[in-house]
Formats: C-alpha cells, sequence, structure tokens
C-alpha cells in the first residue's frame, strides 16, 4: 500500500461525522466522560474514497453468542493486504459494525480518535442524556508522532516515500509502544542516510 493510500485512510473525519457516547459516569451522576467515535458508514465512505469500492472488501465469522452479546470477527482486505479485529455488540449489527471499525482502525481509519481527550460534560441521569462537546478537542500529536511526521516529509522529498510507506505500515502507524515508537524512527532515518 503506498503512502498516498495510507495518508487518504487515517486522514482525521471532519467534525461533523463524530459522535460522542458515555463512557464512565461521574458518582454524583452528574458528568459524564465521552469519547468521540466514527459511524460504520463513515468508515465504509472513507475506503470507498481512498481505494474505490472495487479495491477493498470484507468478511465476517460470527464467534460467540453468550448472554446477549455477540462476538463476531471481520477479515478488511484493502488493495490485497488483509487485517483482521473481533468486535462485540447486544445486537449482530452492533458487533458487525464494531468489528469494522476495529479492523479499519489497523489501517489507519479513525485512528486520530484514539489520540483525542476524553471531555467530562454535564450529564442527566434521568434521561441519560448529555450536551457534545460544542468544540472538538484537538487531536495532540505527540513531540515523537511530529518528528516521524517530518523525517516522513524529507523521505518523501528525497524519493524514498514508497520505502518509508512500507516501513510505517509494517509498525501499524507510529507504533503500538514508545520503544517501536523509537525503533520506527530510526529506521526512517537510517533510510533517510541510504
Amino acid at each position: 500500500m503506498d503512502e498516498a493510500v495510507w495518508l487518504r485512510l487515517a486522514e482525521p473525519f471532519p467534525e461533523e461525522e463524530i459522535h460522542w457516547r458515555v463512557e464512565a459516569i461521574s458518582k454524583d451522576k452528574r458528568r459524564a466522560m465521552v469519547v468521540p467515535y466514527v459511524d460504520a458508514r463513515a468508515v465504509l465512505d472513507r475506503l470507498d474514497e481512498a481505494v474505490g469500492p472495487e479495491g477493498w472488501h470484507d468478511a465476517y465469522e460470527l464467534l460467540a453468542r453468550e448472554g446477549g452479546v455477540y462476538a463476531v470477527k471481520c477479515r478488511l482486505t484493502v488493495l490485497g493486504v488483509t487485517k483482521e479485529d473481533v468486535g462485540e455488540g447486544e445486537s449482530l449489527k452492533a458487533a458487525f459494525s464494531d468489528a469494522l471499525k476495529r479492523a479499519a482502525v489497523k489501517f489507519g481509519v479513525g485512528r486520530h480518535l484514539y489520540r483525542m481527550e476524553k471531555v467530562w460534560v454535564d450529564y442527566d441521569e434521568k434521561t441519560g442524556r448529555f450536551t457534545p462537546p460544542t468544540a472538538r478537542p484537538e487531536a495532540r500529536k505527540p513531540e515523537a508522532h511530529e518528528l516521524i511526521d517530518r523525517l516522513l516529509e524529507r523521505l518523501k522529498q528525497a524519493g524514498k516515500g514508497k520505502e518509508a510507506a512500507r516501513v510505517v505500515t509494517r509498525y501499524g502507524g507510529y507504533g503500538r509502544t514508545p520503544e517501536e515508537t523509537k525503533r520506527l524512527y530510526g529506521e526512517l532515518r537510517d533510510l533517510l542516510k541510504e
């Protein structure tokens, strides 16, 4: 998968496509911590926009149904590269959507949402309603990620964008741990020196 496709898949979603759900409620039940998410249709649209409807396909497998909760595995293939993940839900539809979104994150889709700050908002316990944040919190990028982005730009200018994209894809983006991020940076730096 080339760098341009990866960047298009990982592009942040516009604010109007971001929704919020309650993750935790304060002890006094007056405040809720909300987290951002996008629905499965936004993920499908992103895949279509980035690689065209013919550039990807998905397959699902029902893994379990216990106590009214379904577990479904999604195998998502984008331009010949396959990644999979498992989703859960209280309905099959919810489990399928969750599995698709989780598999798509492995291609960078919606990954920026995980870097956004969680927000505390006023919460009505009786109705379960809350007022979503009026402005989307900025996805703060760690300094190490900014350094990698600058290095990727230099590699692209040096004509080594495809090689760099392969390295980034192997790490699944910026890496899952600080150690992986350091190794990624080192490999990209070595690539620039070649």
